[in-house]
């Protein structure tokens, strides 16, 4: 909506309203403006309107601080010297002469002369004396609102509009009206008009406006009984609390202004009433505001609406403990400005939702100018600016823009909902046709699969190895498995459109039960559960369509070993009154009542990540519900959360007599499977038992057991050792306690998925040291993505093509020996580069030491040999060796370089005695030789060097430091990094990979500049033994003869 098309909107809108205020100040009946000259109103020879009011405005003698002793002459002439005051206006100067303060009391009077007459019916209304009034007709007391008295201790404030009617055939009519005001300092005396006249035209009056205040608030009470209503059966919504309690701040506003008529029930003081007025309106305001951000900006947090509602409810928690009316000037003056900045903000709310095209929201910034308007108009009234019967009419209109706009948002929503059903109904029909059509075009090729393999299977099954069998074995039951999936979804098209005809007759319900679980053995595959049929061979026979009963009994058999993890899976019946129940009981994850109503429709699908089996499509339950109705039974189902499940159908007998059945035990069958349960396991161990230590070790993780066995049978026992897990969580255990050469992993796994373990394998190893495979059923470009970004090395599209994941296995093995092979190549030609200049100055040492000590010589002769020897031993390759040949290695160094260096070096030993365990080759020597070449003997004072080997609690910890030169910070921190250009030669990247490989963790170093260096690492006491075979055998390694 335009700025402009709103702006006139508004103008017309404030003018209509102003239009109807005007005419019913028209309409309404007029209080006559007679004269009052100096306390007197004449009205002889004027005969009183029976209709018209008058207002006696004008002159009245006024007595300072004296309660008048009524209708006594000599007691006038005694009183206090009168003065003549303005009435309705303060008294303030008058009482008190000149001062500003309004406490005090005293005493109006005026004298009313008429005709005498026959005795005549009067009524006077007082609208308002502050704070305290009583009214002498005559000398008689005839009403009061409060009680004025002189004495401030008998004093009691009530301002409370009241009205009195009298009978008098007098000529002369006294008023006295003594006040009294000891509560208010900046106002007293009579500030509402007084109406004077006939007594059935002022009941009248009364009347009606009393009327209108009630209707008013009927009107109101209406709107919150239904927003209530709304809130009990509908969504629990803050907006409708918040209109309820403006509705009733409303009307305890109505109840408490103009008539007052809520005081009349209500035992308040005047303290409290004025509290109730205040607190009332500034509450309505502040729920008009919260009420419209909850239409409105229910998603957006708005700063200055929790602002301005602090600031109103700080303040009304002042009004409360504050006393008002001391300070009641202030605490007016506040108010106003909370009121004019609540509404203000209202208004603001309700334009911004206009021009922003909110469905309705003309509607709720109407009703606020309306309320805004009824408002303001009832200042003008307060301040006697206007004097009117009272104006419900406003605050109706705004109630009605209100409900305006509910409707309009039910009906915009009963729109919205309609054309939400027939899209998701088109939607539907569309995925229903797809399916079945799909489902269609898959049957013949999946039969055609089937029969091909059967034939296969019955034709050469004497020729066929046993695993091959067993595989077509397994191909038959995955392809009957799949089929009866499709077959589900031709039903759910048929029975959508009442197509299935059943072809009943006898059908023996406990071989059916037998058959079926049977053909789920598969499904039990790696699970501890045990299928139990209990019905026993003399039950009677069912009226049934043989096939639909198969389906009904595999669709709930399947579901229960589905959910069911451990424990048990049962079929048992009984016979209740003349019908066949079948139970399917199972001892899984049980449902709660919300998934006990949904269980029967179509698509639902409990937790399957509390299972160990996931998938399907949902279609099972409701088949069967669809299929036992058609048969003219029922269907039930009884659970309870993490104790399992019963599923109860009903079918029709035959007409088999059930005495037999009556008579005997059932029959309990049990299948355990365990020998499918062996398999696995059986492959394992005869791979690892006849390995020769060349085939690469794969771990295949899949929480489906079936695809585990199709893995297993596609990747050949001949080319691979293949160990299998169920979940992410058992692959990270097989990671700690063996070595790997690739990991196979499906994507959708419950409790840890592929991509999640992918991450925590790779915070240990690269792509390079441990190679992944994805199995994933999605190929979006994202999926794809965000396998690689995890650390995957490759995937595989499921379903899996064997020649496709066996060339992508395959380059994935290939990948991880050459990385295996470059990190013993790079060992191995650490050691074998002995540097020119180290064989030249050790045959110098021996050439000198010849001459005058061959004792010497000759210990450097048998180091030196042993160094060599010990260099180029093939040892050297093998994955793990002995401490002890590192250590000779080392201390054959070592020698070679004192004797060398003599006093340039000091070697201090820390070994723990009786340490025997094994570690992979050249880890020591290397970071021995570093420490002294580019620690100690870079000195030109040389230095020492200390080589720990220590037992911890779990571990063994190895440490070489040197009291060398040490490094800076930047190249400690370039000294294990791959992508550095630091000269560092292979040793200490090799040591360190080859550590993380092993052991999960590398070298730690710490070195300060100008003080040494410590090298260390650990080796984990669970893997201080473990002997790794080599990928190659022991005779490849001998020399040629």
């Amino acid at each position: 909506m335009t700025k402009r098309k709103l702006f006139l909107i508004i103008v017309l809108f404030l003018t209509i309203l102003t239009c109807f205020r005007f005419l019913w100040i028209w309409a309404s009946p007029h209080a006559i403006q007679p004269q009052l000259v100096k306390g007197v109103l004449d009205l002889r020879n004027n005969e009183l309107n029976q209709d018209k009011l008058l207002t006696l405005k004008g002159q009245w003698e006024f007595y300072p601080n004296t309660l008048l002793p009524t209708f006594n002459k000599e007691s006038l002439n005694n009183a206090t010297p009168k003065k003549y005051i303005q009435v309705p206006d303060q008294w303030n100067e008058a009482i008190n002469n000149g001062k500003k303060t309004a406490f005090g009391y005293g005493s109006y009077r005026l004298r009313i002369l008429v005709d005498k007459n026959e005795k005549q019916s009067y009524g006077i209304l007082i609208s308002g004396v502050r704070t305290s009034s009583e009214i002498y007709i005559n000398g008689e007391l005839l009403g009061s609102s409060g009680s004025p008295s002189a004495d401030k201790e008998d004093y009691i404030p009530h301002v409370l509009p009241y009205s009195i009617s009298f009978t008098t055939d007098e000529s002369e009519i006294e008023i006295v009206i003594h006040a009294a005001n000891y509560s208010l300092a900046h106002t007293g005396g009579i500030y509402k008009p007084i109406l004077f006249g006939n007594e059935k035209a002022l009941t009248h009056q009364r009347i009606v406006s009393i009327g209108l205040q009630l209707l008013l608030c009927v009107v109101l009470l209406l709107h919150a009984v239904y927003a209530a209503i709304l809130y009990t059966i509908g969504p629990r919504q803050k907006m409708l609390i918040y209109f309820i309690l403006l509705v009733i701040s409303a009307i305890t506003t109505v109840l408490i202004d103009d008539d007052k008529l809520l005081l009349h029930m209500l035992p308040l003081n005047y303290q409290w009433s004025l509290k109730l007025l205040i607190i009332s309106n500034i509450l309505a305001f502040i729920f008009i505001l919260l009420t419209s951000k909850q239409l409105m900006f229910q998603n957006l947090k708005i700063k200055s609406v929790r602002i301005l509602t602090s600031l109103s409810l700080v303040h009304i928690l002042f009004i409360l403990l504050g006393p008002v009316v001391r300070y009641y000037e202030s605490y007016i003056l506040i108010f106003f400005i909370n009121i004019f900045v609540l509404s203000l903000e209202v208004v603001v709310l309700f334009l911004k939702s206009t021009l922003r095209n909110h469905d309705g929201s003309i509607f709720l910034l109407l009703s606020i100018l309306a309320i805004v308007n009824s408002t303001h108009w009832g200042l003008f009234k307060n301040y006697d600016l206007i004097n009117v019967t009272y104006y419900p009419f406003d605050l109706i209109i705004a109630f009605l823009c209100f409900a305006t706009f509910g409707f309009k948002r039910y009906f915009w929503n009963t729109k919205q909902t309609e054309n939400l059903a027939q899209s998701l109904q088109r939607t539907v029909t569309q995925k229903d046709n797809f399916l079945a059509n799909t489902s269609h075009e898959l049957k013949n090729p999946l039969h055609s699969i089937i029969n091909i393999a059967e034939t296969i299977l019955d034709s050469e099954r004497e020729s066929l190895m046993l695993e091959n069998a067993n595989n077509l074995e397994l191909l038959i039951t995955v392809g009957r498995r799949m089929s009866l999936l499709i077959n589900d979804l031709l039903d759910q098209s048929q029975l959508r459109e009442s197509n299935i005809q059943l072809q009943l007759r006898d059908v023996p319900i406990q071989s059916v039960a037998v058959g079926v679980l049977d053909m789920l053995k598969f499904l039990t595959e790696g699970k501890n559960i045990t299928l139990i049929s209990e019905i026993p061979d003399s039950f009677p026979s069912v009226v049934a369509d043989e096939k639909r009963l198969i389906q009904i009994l595999f669709n709930l058999l399947q579901n229960a070993v589905k959910y069911t993890s451990t424990g048990s899976v049962r079929v048992h019946a009984d016979i209740h009154k003349g019908l066949a129940r079948i139970h399917i009981t199972d001892t899984g994850i049980g449902m709660n009542e919300e998934t006990q109503l949904r269980a029967f429709q179509p698509y639902e699908q409990g937790d399957s990540n509390k299972t160990a089996i996931s998938g399907g499509i949902g279609l099972g339950l409701s088949i069967c519900k669809q299929l036992v109705e058609l048969h003219g039974g029922e269907i039930s189902v009884k659970s309870s959360l993490g104790k399992g499940s019963t599923f109860t159908f009903t079918m029709p007998l035959s007409d088999t007599s059930i005495q037999k059945f009556n008579s005997e035990p059932p029959t309990v069958t049990e299948y355990k499977d365990k020998q499918s349960q062996i398999t696995l396991s059986e492959i394992a161990a005869t791979s690892t038992s006849s390995t020769d230590g060349r085939r690469p070790r794969i771990l295949a993780v899949d929480d489906d057991p079936v695809n585990l066995k199709i893995l297993t049978s596609v990747l050949s026992i001949k080319d691979y050792e293949m160990v299998t897990v169920t979940s992410g969580i058992d692959a990270l255990i097989k990671l700690d306690t063996d070595h790997w050469d690739l990991i196979i992993t499906d994507v959708m796994m419950p409790q840890m998925s592929g991509y999640e373990l992918t991450q925590k394998i790779h915070d240990r190893f690269t792509i390079a040291e441990l190679p992944i495979l994805l199995l994933t059923a999605r190929s979006q470009p994202e999926d794809i993505y965000t396998g690689f970004v995890s650390g995957a090395n490759d995937y595989v599209m499921k379903p899996m093509n064997a020649m496709e994941l066996r060339g992508r296995v395959r380059s994935l093995t290939d990948l991880k020996q050459s990385v295996n092979e470059r990190l013993r190549l790079e060992a191995a030609y650490l050691q074998a580069q002995i540097q020119p200049h180290f064989l030249f100055n050790t045959l110098n040492s021996i050439s000198a030491l010849a001459s005058f000590d061959t004792q010497r010589m000759g210990h450097l002769i048998d180091a030196f040999s042993s160094y060599l020897r010990l260099s180029f031993n093939f040892l050297n390759a093998e994955p793990m060796i002995p401490i002890e040949h590192e250590l000779e290695l080392v201390r054959a160094y070592l020698y070679i370089e004192k004797e060398r260096f003599e006093d340039r070096m000091t070697i201090n030993w820390e070994l723990t005695e009786n340490l025997h365990f094994q570690l992979p080759p050249l880890t020591i020597q290397p970071l021995v030789e570093n420490a002294v070449r580019h620690g100690i003997l870079s000195r030109s004072k040389g230095g020492t060097l200390s080589i720990s080997i220590k037992e911890l609690a779990d571990d063994i910890e190895i440490t070489i430091a040197d009291n060398g030169k040490g490094m800076t910070s930047e190249q400690l921190q370039q000294l294990l990094s791959s992508q550095s250009n630091v000269t560092r030669g292979i040793g200490f990247l090799n040591t360190h990979k080859r550590l993380l490989r092993v052991y999960a963790t590398g070298l730690q170093i710490k070195s300060k500049e100008g003080q040494g260096t410590s090298v260390s690492f650990i080796i984990p006491f669970e893997k201080r033994n473990m002997i790794r075979k080599n990928s190659y055998s022991q005779t490849d390694l001998n020399e040629p003869k």
